[in-house]
């Protein structure tokens, strides 16, 4: 696309919607570094203001993230997620465009804490079924994902989870369709163990979520917390 000084629309608007469409065909994937400003004054024969304005834009709807000293990238793409209801970190990947992904770290049988017992309903000797997951998107970590159930769900056991949707291998195993959760939303800091599982350095600010979650009766189910990396994701409210 070349640009028009005969038309209304501004340079630097005509050269953002031309460097948008060529972020948005693939021409610059995420992560990628865009041209030098020299480079784009000359592609386009424009002044350099026209060009720090086009990228200001962009930059400002979050398209591009610019780096003093080393250049001007097209940003990765945020796992948009919605606060309210429930839906499968598979469905989430998939609405975004990203390949989903599951590796299991754990699972195991534990005993619960007080808390957990009484969320769960368990008895004074049952123990919780806890699966504990990285979560993928286009291969890259981008939660560490930690699941409690109660006796009912041990049949998660014997289930392969690699690569899985949980909430589809319940349904189809027991017809529970999970509706809503209440959440408790904090920002915490990656100890060495879930830097090295998510692929961050220690301290790397990350967002823990944690909920407790319901079936279409009301029911508590199982309880979740998910450690994803801040950066990564945007909160819908």
């Amino acid at each position: 696309m070349s640009l028009d000084n005969t038309i209304s629309t501004p340079l630097f608007q005509q050269l953002a919607a031309t460097l948008r469409a060529a972020i948005d065909a693939g021409e610059y994937p995420p992560g990628s570094r865009l041209p030098t400003e020299n480079e784009l004054c000359e592609r386009y024969s424009v002044s350099r203001v026209t060009v720090r304005k086009a990228l200001d834009e962009l930059s400002q709807g979050e398209f591009l993230v610019r780096k003093p000293g080393k250049g001007t990238f097209v940003a990765e793409k945020k796992i948009q997620r919605k606060l309210d209801g429930v839906l499968s970190y598979t469905n989430m990947c998939h609405m975004m465009g990203y390949q989903p992904g599951a590796k299991t770290i754990k699972i195991a049988l534990e005993q619960p804490t007080e808390e957990e017992r009484g969320q769960l309903g368990l008895k004074k000797d049952e123990q919780m079924l806890v699966v504990e997951r990285l979560r993928l998107a286009d291969g890259r970590p981008m939660l560490l994902e930690t699941c409690k159930f109660p006796e009912s769900f041990f049949f998660l056991f014997n289930a392969d989870l690699t690569n899985a949707s949980l909430y589809e291998t319940i349904r189809k195993e027991t017809g529970i369709v999970f509706t809503h959760s209440d959440k408790v939303l904090e920002i915490v800091f990656a100890n060495h163990q879930e830097a090295k599982y998510l692929d961050v350095v220690k301290g790397y600010p990350l967002l823990s979520i944690k909920s407790v979650v319901h079936d279409q009766s009301g029911e508590n189910c199982y309880l979740s917390r998910q450690l994803c990396i801040a950066d990564k994701f945007k909160l819908m409210v």
